[in-house]
């Protein structure tokens, strides 16, 4: 068989790209050699210009069999002065070359090729090359982004007959991406608290299908399976989905939200969007006071628009970033789409939230999204829903990932508008009620830093009880005569008139005291130091971390791995005890006045409860109960409202986290990045 290569040579500058080589005015000059195993042919050298036209023929390109699979390699050379520049490639299945029958002339040894028939080489390229720029779009380009917070499973399959369980992990597939979770071992009622992304195309499936299996050494096992239609779910919206397994038992327990749209004229899209005065006085109608009780659940509704960004740190080789931006509030997560190759992103988009509990805390993040959909940070804000100030389109700072000083960049900052309205009595009952877990913590491990910090924290606390009772010891000691005199007046008349209603007065004494002092004085501060609390120092200390961690051995690790998990308890332990007694601290201190004010409220209730009610009476009805708790309410929490209350109320490193930093213009941003620099050189 003859293979007929003139049509081959006159399609391959099809394949010829415009470039510039060796000669002038983005010229080559062409050279075609055509390869099937052994033989090679080359075609004459064509001058400029790049369009060029061949006209020789080829025989004698052997083919073994029609089932041979071998390529036609087509290779484009520009020919120089002293050796050829390898310019292009193509590959040309044979199948795709229709033989002629050598019937007709028996006197040939090999039968030529139909130049009509060759048109389907043409096609072939065509065809190819659609189908590659496709595939390039598809996996650069998405519609939208599914967010994916896989939090649990309930009663799933015993799979292990000797044990009794299983050791479950969940596979995802979205189209052509999937993602497998970590293993749980022994557990019919895993937790596995992972989020991750998958993507949405205009053009593909919008099944996300997820298997769960058992993990075992010779083959795994099969649990359950569910699909999920995202095609139903509303967008921009966080689910809370529980799902049946099907073709097997148990439930999966899901947060998943679609968000991150790419196409224009959507509901989070602020050029389509229009404030109606109607919307808003429905808005304000729907969480009026007399509407209390209508919804208790409904406490209040979020609008975040997020206009643009600047001065953002480079993240790209080539000074540039690709930075798309995160809100999250509580459970709930939504995102802008991604603006590419700029410093200075527009994403123009407007985003609603529903409000569950008004202490929460919003936190803005900007990301940069590298290859393969990581990401890279590039600033951070967090934002308490009740310091928004509703209809202010102002810039915000964007801070480090310990939120004390300024991120990377020139200055970077993020224009935002916020509106929230909300129910204070909803507000109140759902203060007085357990906080909402949030599924996506980072573990706080063992650092030097943290825990000398907290230390100090619980000192600054245990000094006040420290100093009282120097105050009290003076007195036994009548180190001053009038002082310890009246000090001994006072015990006697307060022993003498005491009732139980008068703890809640001494509260309300103290409430009064610093309500005083903020008036007079002005709000107090937190002491904050943004050179030292700024998170260079941790970015050396990580990367100390990971070259000790290569050098260390397996038998150190494991040694120091309970030591470390002692010290991890007792800087944490020690992290909430000072966390409890500053946030008692800002109770009384009106850091948080709504929060204040309820407490003022609880307290003058209880005086009168107290004043009118005896105290044995009280104590019948508190044990009575918590012992039908469990009778009349099974499913309720178990809680106390007291601590519910103060949980609500900051500490100080909370303030920290929340203080807005000044916007620099100018020169300031480099006169701000030397102190810097000269501190961590020292």
């Amino acid at each position: 068989m003859v293979g007929c290569a003139e049509s081959i040579v006159r399609k391959i500058k099809d394949k010829l790209v415009k470039r510039k080589m060796k000669h002038s005015f983005s010229t080559s000059d062409i050279l075609t050699k055509i390869e099937n195993r052994r033989p090679t042919f080359e075609s004459q050298i064509s001058a400029p210009p790049l369009n060029n036209t061949y006209e020789k023929s080829f025989r004698n390109l052997s083919v073994v069999s029609e089932k041979d699979e071998d390529n036609l390699n087509n290779n484009h050379h520009d020919r120089c002065v002293q050796e050829s520049s390898f310019y292009n490639r193509n590959s040309i299945s044979c199948d795709n070359l229709t033989l002629l029958n050598r019937a007709d002339n028996k006197d040939k040894s090999r039968s030529e090729l139909n130049l009509a028939k060759c048109t389907k080489i043409r096609d072939y390229f065509q065809r190819n090359r659609v189908t590659d720029v496709n595939k390039r779009l598809k996996s650069q380009i998405w519609s939208s982004v599914v967010t994916i917070v896989l939090v649990e499973g309930k009663n799933l399959l015993a799979c292990d007959p000797e044990t009794g369980s299983s050791d479950p992990y969940a596979k995802f597939r979205l189209g052509n991406e999937k993602y497998k979770s970590r293993i749980v071992w022994r557990s019919l009622n895993p937790k596995w608290l992972e989020q991750f992304d998958l993507h949405l195309y205009d053009d593909g499936d919008q099944q996300l299908e997820i298997t769960v299996w058992d993990k075992d050494r010779s083959r795994d096992d099969f649990i359950g399976r569910c699909v999920i239609d995202l095609s139903r779910l509303d967008r921009e919206t966080t689910h809370n989905i529980w799902h049946e397994l099907e073709d097997g038992a148990g439930t999966l327990h899901l947060l998943l939200t679609i968000s991150g749209t790419t196409a224009s004229e959507t509901i989070s899209d602020l050029s389509t969007h229009e404030d109606t005065p109607r919307e808003k006085e429905n808005l304000l109608q729907r969480y009026h006071w007399t509407k209390t009780f209508h919804n208790l659940k409904d406490v209040g509704h979020l609008t975040v628009k997020v206009f643009r960004a600047q001065g953002l740190a480079a993240a790209d080789l080539g000074g540039k970033s690709d930075p798309f931006c995160v809100l999250e509030l509580g459970n709930a997560r939504l995102q802008t789409q991604t603006e590419y190759k700029t410093l200075s992103p527009s994403w123009q988009k407007i985003f609603t939230f529903n409000v569950k509990d008004i202490n929460s805390v919003l936190e803005i993040t900007v990301y940069d999204e590298d290859r393969d959909h990581k990401v890279e940070f590039l600033g951070k804000i967090a934002v308490p829903l009740l310091r928004i100030r509703n209809g202010e389109k102002r810039w915000y700072a964007l801070k480090d990932k310990k939120l004390r000083s300024r991120a990377k960049g020139n200055s970077p900052q993020i224009l935002l508008e916020m509106n929230v309205a909300w129910n204070p009595m909803r507000a109140c009952i759902r203060t007085l009620n357990p906080r909402e877990e949030k599924y996506m913590q980072t573990e706080v491990k063992f650092k030097r830093q943290v825990f000398v910090k907290n230390v100090l924290r619980m000192k600054s606390i245990i000094m006040h009880f420290y100093e009282f009772g120097k105050l009290l010891q003076s007195c036994f000691e009548w180190e001053s005569t009038f002082q310890s005199f009246v000090a001994l007046l006072f015990w006697l008349v307060i022993c003498y008139y005491f009732q139980p209603w008068m703890l809640p007065v001494v509260g309300l004494l103290m409430f009064f005291k610093q309500y005083i002092v903020k008036k007079v004085a002005g709000p107090q501060t937190v002491p904050w130091d943004e050179l030292a609390d700024s998170d260079m120092e941790d970015d050396d200390d990580d990367d100390k971390e990971k070259v000790g961690n290569e050098e260390e051995k397996k038998s150190l690790k494991e040694r120091l791995q309970a030591i470390q998990e002692v010290t991890q308890g007792v800087q944490n332990a020690i992290g909430k005890l000072a966390t409890f007694g500053e946030s008692v601290k800002n109770t009384f201190n009106f850091t948080v006045p709504y929060l204040s004010w309820i407490a003022i409220t609880l307290l003058i209730l209880a005086s009168m409860v107290l004043y009118f009610i005896p105290i044995r009476y009280l104590l019948m009805l508190w044990g009575m109960n918590k012992f039908f708790r469990r009778i009349l309410r099974p499913h309720a929490v178990p809680n106390n409202e007291l601590l519910d209350l103060i949980s609500r109320v900051p500490d100080d490193e909370m303030l920290l986290d929340y203080r807005d930093l000044k916007i620099l213009i100018g020169q300031e941003t480099e006169r701000r990045r030397e102190p810097r620099k000269k501190q961590k050189a020292s």
